[in-house]
Parts: structure tokens; sequence; C-alpha cells
């Protein structure tokens, strides 16, 4: 198929286009294989091997308490899975984690290519004291040995400062103290010549933020509350020493946290316990120093029924006044934009009241809210929209609770206005008492109120201390992590194997492409796919296989051989297109396909036979036929055409009998007007009455069309195409020739066919049957050089012959 350039596209299989792009360009996807391997092997040699160390972490709470209490613990949250993975995954937890790890200074190793972190196995270690100057912050400090003394350098404000002093000892300056810690001077010593040696002082931000990319968190299993905890790095004892530190900087923040929750609580109830004890006492002092003072020693037998009625409904109004003040208290904490821990606090305030089912759950859930934007705040901040929308929720929640607030506490005005009627209609009654009784009375309610709310807070505080005890975090690493001396990245066998599939894949894609544009001719199948209808293929020519400086004629030294078998073959092909042939024209292309060597030895096996053969060399441009056949070139066609010559003096023998030939005389400056000439018809006409058969050898009719008149004038029309160096779209010029009427007819050859095994020349008409490389090959083989050529040093690079 032709694109739109007019070039060849093999859009369908050949297995013999196949092979003949493998056989020539298999070394393509060799070399590109070999060239990504070493590409490959650099990348591995040259690239910083990524280590990482790994943990499982589960996550848990035992309440030993709430089985045997039947109360929820205070230390219990619901804290989602996803929470803590944040938490896990913060700056904050992960700068706790390397403040437990003491990286103060980093240990650095340069070497020509690579600078590799030394991490506690180094053959140095620095102990920092102070540092005085904290623009040293993050500078290379280079540590080097000179006379057995340990020499440190460094540059600041623009000067080179050296501190020089004893291994293991403190080196000290106005700008730091430091201890070099070195195991073996030698070792030292052969190390720092081989690599530069040098260490920084860290900043705590620039060190976080370099490392926590190399941290990650992720759940693996929500029902069992497993969390995955790594960490990648080029050091694989540091990797393992940051993942174990992470873990262990939760599980003690997480006790810490819970630790602080719950002593906040009781001491909140020890506040609370402590100042009712005092008021108790107060009470039953008074109450005493009233008894003492009025010497009324038994006032229940006076008004007893009236006055357990008023001490009753006073009961129920002092609860209501306490839950009043209570309520008062909540709603000021919440108009103000409490924080967690103060919502946490009124929770206690709440035990023991008649609305404490109606605003506990309220509380929880805001300080639920209270907890999650604190926790938000950690990763983002106050104008990110998640806070912005938690915000919403909490104010909603807050106002929610105001009008919960503002119904209970209407509710209890109510009942106390009832309550305060009763009291004064009981009071009325006892009126008449005398007035030791009443005050008497009065004192021993406010004991008793005293003592069963300093009872209530005592009760809770004990379930809340024993809740307390009974609580214990179940956090666990279920997975140690461990020292990995494998690296995870990169994997030689991902980089080899991606980079030779690479080179592989675009060493295909040069024989695809190889195959696709192949636009050479070899075989004589090739030939029969380009070629139009209407020509037809007279058979090939085999491969001379030794170099000629020029076309000769070879058949006559060799008669039996492969290259006079085939001209035979030709020469009977001849007699079954036109039996009464007697012109033949031969041309090609271009130079270089061999057309003159056909016409030199079809010549010669003509004349082989008897008949008076001619050789006419109308190649004007590049006269060749005088070279091959020995004779000189004054006299010729163009002298003959124009008349400076007769022809009987330009007609020349060869060394074969019946074989003539007339050169192409000097070059004219008109080839084209010579050729189309009425003399050169006249000229032809002569000697088909002189000679049996003329053969003409035109120039290349794929660069000028000089002898496209001879080739549609002669009885039989030859085209010469060349095995390995014509290409396929010559065939288009054949095409065209048809096209436009300018041939009715035209016959092929194939000539420099390799012969193989089994056929003899490669395109399907082999002589099976015993020529092959006979005595007249051995001769071709053994006499190069009388035919100009040499003979090869090598079968497998013999240069192709043939050339015109």
């Amino acid at each position: 198929m032709k694109n739109n350039k007019g070039y060849i596209i093999n859009n369908t299989y050949d297995s013999h286009i196949v092979r003949t792009v493998i056989r020539r360009y298999w070394w393509w996807p060799a070399v590109f294989v070999l060239f990504f391997g070493l590409i490959a092997f650099l990348y591995l040699r040259y690239t910083k091997p990524m280590f990482e160390s790994s943990m499982i972490l589960q996550l848990g709470d035992k309440d030993s308490a709430k089985d045997i209490l039947n109360i929820e613990n205070i230390n219990v949250k619901n804290n989602e899975l996803s929470s803590v993975v944040e938490l896990l995954r913060s700056e904050l937890l992960f700068e706790r984690a390397l403040d437990d790890l003491d990286l103060s200074v980093s240990l650095f190793s340069r070497g020509q290519i690579l600078t590799e972190e030394k991490y506690l196995s180094g053959s140095f270690n620095v102990q920092p004291y102070s540092l005085y100057d904290s623009t040293l912050v993050s500078k290379e400090i280079k540590v080097s040995c000179d006379d057995g003394k340990m020499v440190l350098t460094y540059h600041k404000g623009g000067e080179v400062k050296r501190l020089k002093g004893a291994f293991n000892a403190h080196l000290k300056n106005e700008d730091f103290d430091v201890v070099v810690k070195v195991a073996n001077p030698k070792d030292f010593k052969r190390i720092a010549e081989d690599n530069e040696l040098y260490f920084v002082f860290n900043n705590q931000e620039m060190l976080l933020e370099r490392m926590i990319p190399g941290l990650s968190v992720s759940p693996i299993d929500p029902n069992a509350k497993t969390i995955s905890v790594s960490f990648k790095g080029h050091n694989p004892q540091l990797c393992h020493d940051v993942t174990l530190s992470v873990s262990n900087a939760f599980i003690s923040y997480d006790e810490e946290q819970k630790k602080k929750g719950a002593e906040n609580i009781l001491s909140f109830i020890d506040s609370q316990l402590d100042s009712l004890s005092l008021e108790l006492k107060s009470s039953k002092d008074s109450l005493m120093s009233y008894q003492r003072k009025s010497n009324l020693s038994d006032p229940e037998t006076a008004g007893v029924k009236t006055t357990d009625n008023v001490g009753k409904l006073q009961d129920e109004l002092f609860v209501i006044e306490d839950e009043l003040n209570s309520l008062l208290s909540i709603s000021k904490r919440l108009s103000t934009n409490p924080n967690r821990l103060e919502v946490y606090r009124l929770i206690p305030e709440l035990l023991g009241k008649s609305y404490e089912s109606s605003l506990v759950a309220h509380i929880q859930e805001l300080h639920r809210l209270l907890e999650q934007r604190e926790d938000l705040l950690f990763d983002v901040t106050e104008e990110n929209e998640k806070i912005g929308k938690i915000n919403q929720k909490i104010g909603s929640k807050i106002l929610s609770i105001q009008r919960s607030v503002n119904a209970i506490d209407s509710r209890l005005k109510r009942n106390a206005k009832v309550l305060q009627e009763k009291i004064r209609a009981f009071e009325s009654e006892l009126f008449e008492l005398p007035e030791k009784r009443m005050e008497f009375n009065r004192l021993k309610n406010i004991q008793s109120l005293n003592e069963k709310y300093f009872t209530l807070l005592t009760e809770k505080k004990v379930l809340y201390a024993i809740s307390d005890a009974g609580y214990a975090s179940s956090n666990r690493i279920l997975k140690r992590p461990r020292v990995n001396s494998v690296p995870v990245a990169p994997s030689k066998k991902v980089i080899y194997g991606s980079f030779i599939m690479l080179g592989m894949l675009l060493g295909i894609g040069v024989l695809l492409m190889r195959y696709l544009t192949f636009n050479e001719i070899n075989l004589v199948e090739d030939l029969e796919n380009v070629l139009p209808d209407q020509a037809s293929i007279l058979g090939g020519v085999p491969l001379f296989q030794h170099s000629m400086e020029y076309s000769q004629l070879v058949v006559n030294e060799a008669p039996k051989s492969m290259m006079a078998e085939a001209m035979r073959k030709i020469r009977t092909n001849l007699s079954y297109i036109n039996p009464d042939y007697q012109t033949i024209a031969i041309s090609s292309s271009i130079s270089g396909e061999g057309k003159t060597f056909v016409a030199l030895n079809l010549g010669g096996i003509i004349a082989m036979t008897g008949k008076k053969t001619i050789l006419l060399d109308l190649d004007l441009r590049k006269p060749k036929v005088h070279l091959g056949l020995g004779g000189n070139n004054e006299d010729g066609m163009s002298s003959l055409i124009v008349g400076h010559s007769e022809l009987k003096d330009c007609i020349r023998k060869s060394s074969l009998e019946n074989f003539h030939f007339i050169t192409a005389g000097p070059i004219p400056p008109n080839p084209s007007e010579l050729l189309l000439s009425n003399r050169f018809k006249e000229i032809v006409e002569q000697l088909k009455e002189m000679y049996d058969v003329v053969i003409i050898d035109n120039p290349p009719v794929g660069l000028v069309s000089d002898g496209v008149r001879n080739l549609t004038e002669a009885d039989i029309p030859i085209y010469v195409f060349k095995s390995h160096y014509s290409k396929r779209n010559f065939a288009s010029r054949i095409r065209e020739l048809f096209e436009m009427k300018q041939l009715r007819t035209l016959n092929v050859i194939l000539n420099g066919v390799k012969s193989s095994k089994g056929s003899i020349y490669g395109y399907g008409y082999g002589y099976g049957y015993g020529y092959g490389y006979g005595a007249g090959d051995d001769y071709l083989e053994e006499n190069p050089e009388k035919f100009g050529g040499k003979p090869s040093r090598n079968k497998w690079f013999k240069r192709i012959g043939n050339k015109k």
C-alpha cells in the first residue's frame, strides 16, 4: 500500500519481510536492552535506597468497674478510628516523638556522588551540650582529623572558623559546646579521608517538615480498631526508631489526656465537698448553740405534723432553688463561649437534679463537638470550612441548651412559687407556736439539707473514684517494628524489569517501523506484489560473489555456472514471449541496478547459440559497455548519429564469437535529442539487417526519459531491478509508463539474487538437479581477478557486486 507521498507501507503480514527485517536489524532490541539495562544499573547505583519500618497498633479501653457499678466510665470517649488516625498523623504527636529520639544533631557522610545520613551506626557521634549562636542551625560543620586531633570547620559571617581538640573531649568556643565521640580514631581517620563527614544542628520545625512526609498512618480493620503505622527513610535504624517512638508517643499522650479528665472531675467534687463541709459544720454549730441558748430540748413534740409539712415543703423549695442556681450557673457559662473543659465540668453539677436526664445528653453532645473542634484544629486553621461547619453545630447546640434551660427555669420558678404559698400557709398555722420552736426547726432544716447534699456528693465521689480505679487503657502494639535492612525502593527487580521491558519495546518498535517502511526488493515474489499486471517476470540473475569495478562479460568464461544457467533461462523465456524477436531494449530505474551487466551477459548467452548479436551502448551520459568488453570509446553511437563516424568503423568485436558491440562514443551535450532523432532509427534498421539480435543498453528511465521510446519500439523491452538495492517504489515508474500508454508490455529481470539452499536463485525457479556451484562457479570463485574483483575474506561479509 502507498501513502500520500508515494512510499510503500506494509500493512499486511509478509513472513519474508519479517525474516529479512529480523536478520538485518535484530541487534536493535539488543542495543536498546543493553542501553536501558545500563541506565537501570546507573540509576540503582547512584540512587539512595529507601527503607521502611512498620508496626500495627490496636486501640482499646478496659472498664472493670462498669460491670460492678453499672455506670459509664468517665474516661471512656466515643473516639472514631479516623480521629485517632489523624492524631497519629499530626505534627503535634510527631513532634513529641522526635523529642523522645533527641535528634538535635544530624550526622552525614558525603561521598563523590551520594550523601548518606548517619544514625547510630556511623564512625563518629556528636553529643551537643550547648549552642550559643542560633545562626549556626542547619549549617554544615565539617568533621576531620589532623595530627591525631579532631578538627571542626564551619563558615560564619563570611569567615572560615576552625576548632581543634582531642577525641571524645569537649570542643567549646563562643558558638557551641560539643563532644565528638569516636570509638576507633584510626578507622575514623580512614573514613574521613575517603568521605567528607559533617554534622548540623537541627531546627525542630525544619526537622519536622523534612521527616513528617515519610510517616504513613492508615486504618486496617475498623471492627478490630487496628492501625498501621510506618515510616520511610534512607536509614533503616532511624525508620525503626521513629515508628516505635510515634506509637509510644500516642499511647502516653492518650493516657495523659484520659487521666487529666478524671482528675478534673474528682477535683471538682472535692471542692464542692469542702464547701459543703464548712456549711454543714456551721449549721450544726448554729443548731447546737441555739438549743443551748433557748433551752429547747425537744422541739419535735410541738407542732410535729405542721412542722413536718413545712419541712417537706422547704426541702422541696430548697432543692428547686438549688436547681435554679445551677441553671443560672449553666446559662452564664454557656453564654461566654465555653471551652471543652468548662462544658465537661458542667456534668457533675447536673448530678441528682430533676433535669439531669434533660440536659446531660445535650451537654455531652456539646462536649463531643468541642472535642472534635479541638482535634480538627491540630490539622487545620480557624478559617477552614470544617471548623466553620462545626462552629455552627456548636452554636446551634448551645442555643438548644439555652432554650431547654429557659424552659426548665420557668417551670421551676412556677413550682417554687406554689411551694412558697403553701409554706406561708403552714407558717401562719405555726405563728402561734413559740418563736424558739420555729427557729429551732429552721436551723434543723438547714442542717438536714446540707447533710443530704453532702451525702449525695460523697457517694458520687466514691463511685467515680472506683470507676477511675477500674479503668485502664488497653492500647497496645500488636506487631513491633523491625530494623529492615532490605530497601523497599528502588526495587531492583522492578527497575531492571521496567527498563529492560522499555528497551525491548523500543527495539521491537524499531523492528516494526522497519517492517512497515520496508522498501526493498529482495526476491521475485516482491516484484510480483508491486508490479502492474501488464509486466511479466523473466527471471532472476544470481549475485556475483565478488565486487567488480565495472560490469563485465562472465558467461563465456564459466558456461556451466549458475550465472550462465540463469541467463539461459532468461533466453528461453524470451523465445516464449516473442519467438521472432530481433530488438531487445534494457533499462532500469537508477544507476547501479546492473542493467549493463545483464545486457552484456544476455547478449553473450544469445551469441553462444550462434546468433549474430550486437550490443549498443545508449547510456550516453555514463557509458560502461566499452569497459566491460575491453574497447575504446573514441567512436560510438554519439559520433555515428551526428554523422562523424561510419557504421563499419564503430562496430567492434568482443572475445566471444558472434558478439559485437558499439560503444556510446564521446559524451554529447544533447543526448536526448540524439536518441530521439531519425538517424538513430535508421542505424537500428541497418543493424537489424546485419545482425540477428540487436540489444540496446538504455539509460535509466527513472532519472531521464531518453530510453522510454526505445523500450516502446523494441520487440522485447526489459526492465532490470536489483535485489537488496532497488526500492519498491521504483515500480511506480513502470506503472506511470503503462498509465501514460507509453508501454504496451514490459519484461522484468531481478538482478543480484542471493542463492540459498534448495533454491539456487532464491526466487522459485531454482535448479535442483545438479548445477549449483559446479565447475563454472568454482572457476568464478578461484579467478575473481579476471573480472576486476577481489576474493572475499569472509563469506558472511561479501560485498554486493553486479554494479553497472
